[in-house]
């Protein structure tokens, strides 16, 4: 008889221990996903955070043996950002491997308004799409500054650098007719002047208010025959500085709007849909001067002398009064 119950206890542990190590097993894969089901792991996420989202995903369902695996493999903190694709019912390992490797599906990339070509050039190049130097030639050579709409993109982790610029010109014209329904009708050169005045505003401004008032200077100073005498378009080519000295406003540079009448030879950046709205529905306004407050904001002059007391209460000391925002 106590044979008998040892062998029952025995055969009870026994089947205990496969319905628990069941149990466990398929704790380590996930629900059943679609194809096509995509979860994005965001940059700088912790462990905890990637697991966070992965359950709520259905992608895990063992959390603690996630954590437990990334603490023993000493990766925690390393997994990769990006857009990831699972289908099936995804296997705890294999989930983990994914992320290691940075097996994305697509990569999120984010082009802030007013980023220049040479600065998505830098973006692609940190994505191993191509070199910053590819990108500078082929876009000078396309004549892509201008027309690449900032926004948040999704792209294909093989994505070619040709690809990334027909989806942002793509984009550049779906909002441009939003803006300008009309915008089929504008000649070349009419599109041109528009694109480089947004692209200046976008550099100038800061409040979107503020946009189509600027944006009338600027076509206010054209019309009189004034140069555009703005600060952008010099560090568009010296590169960014907080205020430029006499020597800066004196470079040989067809951009040099102190120097040269009339627009610049094309844009200083790739504009917003706010500043390229600016630009095609200016304010109508009698300013011909702006200065900054110091606090995004701007005081706004019809005339030059207006413009130098304003300089005088608003520009900071440190700054020479002649090579400062001189409209």
């Amino acid at each position: 008889m106590k044979k008998f119950i040892l062998i029952l206890t025995i055969c009870a542990v026994f089947i205990f221990g496969l319905v628990r190590f069941e149990m466990f097993r398929k704790s380590l894969y996930g629900d059943m996903q679609p194809v096509g089901m995509l979860v994005e792991i965001p940059k700088n996420a912790t462990g905890k955070e990637i697991a966070s989202i992965l359950e709520e995903r259905g992608i895990i369902k063992n959390t603690r043996w996630f954590l437990r695996v990334l603490r023993k493999k000493h990766i925690d903190g390393k997994l990769r950002a990006g857009i990831y694709e699972f289908k099936g019912r995804p296997y705890l390992y294999d989930v983990i491997e994914k992320l290691r490797k940075g097996d994305i599906a697509y990569i999120k990339l984010v082009f802030p308004e007013g980023i220049t070509c040479h600065e998505i050039g830098k973006l692609l190049e940190q994505e191993e799409i191509c070199s910053c130097a590819e990108f500078d030639e082929f876009s000078k050579k396309e004549g892509l500054e201008g027309y690449l709409f900032p926004d948040t993109y999704n792209f294909p982790i093989r994505v070619s650098k040709e690809a990334v610029a027909k989806k942002m010109i793509d984009r550049f014209w779906e909002i441009f007719q939003e803006i300008n329904p009309d915008s089929s009708k504008l000649k070349k050169d009419e599109l041109k002047k528009i694109v480089i005045i947004a692209s200046i505003v976008e550099k100038e401004a800061e409040l979107n208010s503020e946009r189509p008032i600027i944006a009338g200077i600027f076509y206010n100073r054209l019309k009189r025959g004034m140069p555009l005498q703005s600060c952008s378009t010099i560090k568009y080519v010296i590169g960014n500085k907080k205020n430029l000295t006499m020597s800066d406003i004196k470079i040989k540079t067809p951009y040099n709007t102190y120097i040269h009448r009339g627009l610049p030879p094309g844009p200083i950046c790739n504009p917003g849909k706010e500043s390229l709205k600016a630009a095609v529905y200016p304010a109508k306004t009698p300013y011909l001067f702006f200065v900054s407050k110091g606090d995004g904001s701007h005081y706004f002059s019809t005339t030059y002398s207006e413009h130098l007391n304003a300089k005088n209460i608003y520009l900071d000391s440190r700054v020479e009064p002649e090579t400062e925002k001189q409209r």
